[in-house]
């Protein structure tokens, strides 16, 4: 390599070197700035939301004194992150604060200017922002814009129509079962689970009006999630619904059915009717589940015990054999042995 490449080499090294530092102190000249920047806003909206809730009379806290203290903190139209920045301290912030306060929260934040921006968002392009604005809206616990997310509540985009949802179940309660009919699109074993949940920490108290109404959906995925709302309030009075759909012709179904059950100890007439069930079940392993739980919840049934032990599947004769025989019932397992092995071997006495 001659003497000037070398030379020209080291210079190009050398630029690339002082443009790294150089970025490196931008980037930490800009984070330290921002960081200053985005203190000073939570500091503001800390101060705002305690004087907003605990309001002096002798010196009110005014929604034009709100604004203008905002816009001095940096919360203006073409400061998109300082807006985000304080739309997710509003959020935070009304997770953790319930009851009159929540409410008053609930009623500044339909008033400051940022909440616009998540209204905005799902009137735009694009599934993640319609997503984001659904979130924020409901989190931020604005209900009057509730018939705005209704339409997406099918929307082609799952995580749209998610949000959505999750959205009628904080704004409507257990009145948004009502929509079950309506849902086009499947919903999965993990968005049920969440509305559960989200129905369950909101509205702790069932209206059953509303469920019973919505048991003549016949969507399988609003079957499944009705049965786990029972299970999850423990509805004794409504476990004929899940019953019911033990023997349902879709295979999921009936898995929900027999895990929902576990949870409810049922009567006796009750029982009886999950035994005919039991013995019409078309799959095995599903008859195994629920033999497990007949076991589990009622006293021994001999006739019934003896009448399955002398059907046609092997594993389940295996499992009804070593409950018989674990619970008395000796005799009746050897009968049943005994009589397999003569006929293997005919001329054996």
């Amino acid at each position: 390599m001659s003497e000037e490449k070398f030379i020209f080499l080291i210079e190009v090294v050398a630029v690339l070197i002082v443009a790294v530092w150089i970025s490196i102190a931008s980037s930490l000249i800009y984070r330290k700035r921002r960081l200053k920047v985005l203190k000073y806003i939570e500091e503001t909206f800390a101060d705002i939301v305690s004087r907003y809730l605990y309001n002096d009379i002798q010196n009110p806290l005014t929604l034009i004194e709100i604004q203008r203290t905002l816009r001095k903190a940096g919360i203006k139209s073409h400061k998109k992150a300082n807006i985000q920045y304080l739309i997710n301290l509003m959020i935070r912030t009304q997770r953790t604060i319930l009851g009159t306060n929540h409410k008053k929260l609930k009623m500044l934040y339909a008033q400051i200017p940022p909440y616009r921006v998540s209204i905005s968002k799902i009137t735009g392009f694009g599934w993640y922002r319609k997503a984001q604005g659904i979130r924020e809206i409901y989190e931020m616990d604005q209900s009057q814009y509730r018939h705005n997310i209704l339409r997406f509540r099918n929307h082609r985009n799952v995580y749209v129509r998610r949000e959505a949802q999750i959205a009628l179940v904080v704004f409507l309660g257990w009145e948004s079962l009502r929509f079950l009919p309506y849902l086009k699109r499947e919903i999965s074993l993990w968005q049920q689970i969440k509305i559960v949940e989200k129905l369950y920490d909101l509205y702790p108290t069932p209206e059953l009006p509303w469920l019973k109404k919505a048991y003549k959906t016949d969507k399988l995925f609003g079957k499944q999630l009705l049965m786990r709302g029972i299970r999850k309030y423990k509805l004794q009075a409504e476990v004929n619904f899940i019953i019911e759909n033990l023997n349902h012709p879709n295979y999921e179904v009936r898995e929900t059915a027999i895990y929902c059950i576990q949870t409810f100890v049922i009567s006796d007439e009750w029982m009886v009717e999950v035994k005919e069930i039991f013995s019409i079940l078309p799959d095995a392993t599903q008859q195994m589940q629920l033999l497990k739980y007949i076991f589990n919840n009622s006293e021994i049934d001999l006739d019934f015990y003896l009448k399955h032990l002398y059907a046609n599947n092997d594993d389940l004769k295996l499992k009804i054999a070593e409950i018989l025989w674990n619970n008395g019932y000796k005799e009746k397992v050897q009968e049943f042995y005994y009589q397999q092995y003569a006929k293997i071997n005919p001329y054996v006495e």
